[in-house]
């Protein structure tokens, strides 16, 4: 009986260890396919896949906080060669930052490499997109797919929206962030979106 269920524990890690190592494998196909100039992907299996893997749960997330801060202030002074250094560096720790790609798309156009700056919209574009297509956002069982936060925050900014409050709320096994907000025409509206990875990916780091 102990032999059959240390058995089944090995089978059990092992089914995990699989599952893992495919998330890992997706996530770096698709990644070196855009690293490598190719900006028509599917960035919704680039994100889910690449959210489950052990490199982006453990982020440092403090890190890139500093240099954001440290690149909008360079974007405030119009030193586009530090704000694209920083968003490169962003991008060394999280390719996935959809404000890294936009600043470093603003900085290579004033400095001139227009193939770059486009190249790093597209992405941004391509990421921004799947988020919109995860989900309604009409209500927490059609919430929009989030990964991080931050992610949450930037569609916000995108779409013009003013955040009035937040909270969190639940239908079945989807667990939402509400966002009330006042759109650019006044109006208000409830927007939802689906953090259920961040909130395993919450567990996975902390645990």
């Amino acid at each position: 009986m102990k032999r059959l269920a240390l058995t089944f524990i090995a089978a059990l890690f092992l089914a995990a260890t699989s599952y893992a190592d495919e998330y890992e494998k997706t996530c770096s196909d698709i990644l070196n396919k855009v690293k490598g100039g190719e900006t028509a992907v599917d960035y919704a299996a680039l994100r889910l896949n690449c959210a489950r893997t052990s490199w982006y749960v453990k982020r440092k997330q403090s890190k890139i906080d500093e240099m954001n801060r440290k690149m909008y202030a360079a974007a405030g002074e119009k030193n586009y060669a530090e704000v694209k250094k920083l968003a490169k560096s962003i991008l060394d720790i999280n390719y996935l930052n959809m404000t890294a790609h936009r600043m470093l798309s603003w900085a290579s156009e004033a400095l001139g490499d227009s193939a770059e700056s486009k190249r790093h919209l597209d992405i941004e574009i391509g990421l921004l997109r799947s988020i919109g297509q995860s989900g309604s956002g009409k209500n927490c069982r059609e919430g929009r797919i989030v990964i991080d936060v931050e992610e949450e925050y930037f569609v916000m900014r995108i779409m013009g929206w003013k955040l009035k409050r937040q909270q969190s709320v639940s239908d079945g096994d989807n667990t939402c962030d509400l966002m009330q907000v006042v759109d650019s025409e006044g109006n208000e509206r409830n927007e939802y979106f689906n953090v259920n990875i961040v909130f395993e990916n919450y567990s996975r780091k902390y645990k």
